[in-house]
This record gives structure tokens, C-alpha cells and sequence, in this order.
């Protein structure tokens, strides 16, 4: 028996097993850090999602804001033009009257005299 020769062998083996934990642990954290990348991941991809949805609703309530701006401009475009069309119509009825008024004034004193 070669007592120095099955020591030697049992060291080795030892040795081997040692290395081969040490292998296993390397791939276990390996692992476990992909598995925290893939967490990580799957987190900002949701977060992504999230300020896709948020910047799409924000463009609408742009474009909504720009219509209703745009129909806030039209209407005041309209009542511009309304105000100017009273104005005239006031205009003209002020005229109107005027010769009305004019027309009595001459009327007047001949239904005055016929009495």
C-alpha cells in the first residue's frame, strides 16, 4: 500500500471537486445575474411602454387643444364678421330713420294744413 500515493489521489480528487464547486458557484451567480438583467429588463421595457402610452395621450390632448384652437379662431373670425355686419345694419337703420324722418318733416305740416 502506497500510502503517500492514495493521499496524493485523494488530494487530487479534492482539489477537483474544490475546482469544480467553485465552477458551479461561478455559473449559479452567473445565472443569477442574467436572471437580474432579465428582471431589469423587463421592467424598463414596461416602463418604456408605460411613457408610449402616456406620450400618445399626449399628442391627442395636443391635437385636441390645436382644434379647439383652431375653432376658437374661426369663431371669433365669425364674430368679427357679425359685429361689422351690425354695425352696418345699425348704420343703415340709422339712415333710414334719418330720411324717415326727413319725409314727416316735410309730411307733417302738409297733413297739418289739409285738417
Amino acid at each position: 500500500m502506497d500510502v503517500s500515493g492514495d493521499l496524493g489521489d485523494l488530494l487530487e480528487a479534492r482539489r477537483r471537486i474544490v475546482a469544480a464547486f467553485e465552477g458551479i458557484a461561478a455559473g449559479a451567480e452567473a445565472l443569477a445575474e442574467q436572471a437580474a438583467l432579465a428582471s431589469e429588463n423587463e421592467r424598463l421595457r414596461a416602463e418604456i411602454d408605460e411613457e408610449r402610452v402616456a406620450n400618445a395621450q399626449l399628442q391627442e390632448r395636443v391635437r385636441a387643444l390645436r382644434e379647439r384652437e383652431a375653432g376658437r379662431a374661426a369663431l371669433e373670425e365669425e364674430l368679427t364678421r357679425l359685429r361689422a355686419e351690425v354695425a352696418a345694419l345699425r348704420a343703415a337703420r340709422d339712415a333710414e330713420r334719418g330720411e324717415l324722418d326727413a319725409v314727416l318733416a316735410e309730411l307733417i305740416p302738409i297733413v297739418e294744413e289739409a285738417r
